[in-house]
């Protein structure tokens, strides 16, 4: 089976390799599971620009506090101690996060190091332009990094409804305004190939232009295509926070990095072009303008 390799494909391309929502999604889910209720017995910043305070301050305002709970807002993953304090962590541009058990070495070559008071900790590795922030009791709310990211298209409250709302009288373009954090959490370049192909929606058509059916085949083809990658336990990509790669490879792309290839639905050749910044892969054909 042809695995994805993203990292060579976008470094080709200029595209986006950024962890996205089905990724995020599930480390969350599983740091959330494994961590809470462990106590921080310290936290090591061994590279400072990585983080908004100084090392040795992160350390001390974190030392001793339990554990509440692991969420994620967008594409940040947010744990919340018991402290009022809060860790937000970005992946940036990748990033390898990784538990450790009782007693088992941690790997090198990472910018954060936590261990807590049972002896199992874990890393992050950040490939590029990761973050690790601690945020003080109160700041949640109003935090630049976080404070303005839309729901994402798990939540309960992306509905149909929701969707044809926020597009509604919005003259940009449809891929940029769903790449936008403020006005759709989570999504990036990775998936967008897919979810603008399936709704058969060229990347520059302008929101304002979409008519109640291409709304609707939108909506669908962005849960179709998110929720697909979630139920194969996201991108062979990328790794969870026990090493393991997900199961969402190149095969599962219907034209997604797939240029010079036959379109799945019409047999035109997909084509990359530039939209919104980035690369985009799409057919044609299938998504004229």
């Amino acid at each position: 089976m042809e695995t994805l390799n993203r990292r060579s494909a976008d470094a080709k391309e200029g595209t986006e390799t950024t962890a996205e929502l089905p990724e995020i999604v599930k480390l969350a889910g599983q740091m959330r599971e494994t961590l809470t209720g462990k106590t921080v017995k310290g936290i090591d910043i061994r590279q400072e620009k990585c983080s908004n305070v100084p090392a040795g301050e992160f350390r001390r305002r974190t030392a001793g506090a339990t554990v509440e709970g692991v969420s994620h807002k967008g594409k940040w993953i947010i744990t919340a101690l018991d402290s009022g304090e809060h860790i937000l962590m970005s992946l940036g541009m990748g990033a390898d996060v990784l538990f450790a058990e009782v007693g088992a070495g941690m790997p090198e070559g990472c910018q954060v190091k936590v261990l807590f008071t049972d002896g199992t900790g874990y890393t992050a590795r950040f490939w590029w332009f990761g973050r690790f922030l601690l945020v003080p009791e109160g700041g949640l709310a109003s935090e630049p990094s976080t404070k303005d990211i839309a729901i994402d298209p798990f939540d309960e409250g992306f509905t149909l409804g929701h969707l044809a709302s926020i597009l509604d009288g919005k003259r940009t373009q449809v891929k940029a305004f769903l790449m936008d954090q403020k006005n759709v959490g989570g999504i990036g370049n990775m998936y967008m190939h897919d979810i603008l192909f399936k709704a058969r929606l060229h990347p520059t058509r302008k929101a304002s232009g979409l008519s109640g059916e291409d709304v609707a085949l939108l909506y669908e083809s962005i849960e179709g295509v998110l929720g697909a990658s979630r139920d194969l336990g996201s991108s062979s990509y990328e790794s969870d926070f026990f090493g393991r790669k997900g199961g969402f490879t190149l095969d599962h792309f219907a034209v997604g990095y797939k240029e010079g290839r036959p379109c799945p639905a019409c047999g035109e050749r997909i084509v990359s072009i530039k939209a919104g910044g980035t690369s985009t892969f799409i057919c044609p054909h299938c998504q004229r303008l």
